[in-house]
């Protein structure tokens, strides 16, 4: 179907297109969730910050949470945004640990076979 063509192709791309890579993005993203909790909802850094990284990771423990309408919309779209980031970051250390269990397989290949 469409979704399962082009929109996960280019879903699945996008850290390649970023300058800086998922790291910078992720630090973009973070300080665009701060800035504006610390703006919109005047929170303290540390809640802003907590509240941002809670939201990203899909935690959502509740007990910080938006009070103004304007705060919950932000957060409802940040939401969307970061979630991608996260995977992001997700897909780097899944790239990693099947790398590290082709090649942990690959030497123990060799050593039944020697």
């Amino acid at each position: 179907g469409f979704f399962c063509g082009p929109i996960l192709t280019m879903a699945s791309s996008w850290q390649e297109q970023v300058p800086g890579g998922v790291l910078s993005l992720g630090m973009l993203t973070l300080t665009l969730g701060v800035s504006a909790l610390i703006q919109l909802e005047g929170m303290s850094l540390y809640d802003a910050i907590h509240l941002s990284v809670i939201t990203g990771t899909t935690i959502g423990y509740g007990n910080i949470t938006p009070s103004s309408d304007n705060g919950r919309l932000f957060l409802a779209v940040y939401a969307i945004l970061v979630c991608n980031v996260v995977g992001g970051f997700l897909d780097v250390a899944k790239t990693y640990l099947e790398a590290f269990c082709h090649e942990s397989a690959t030497v123990s290949k060799k050593k039944t076979t020697t």
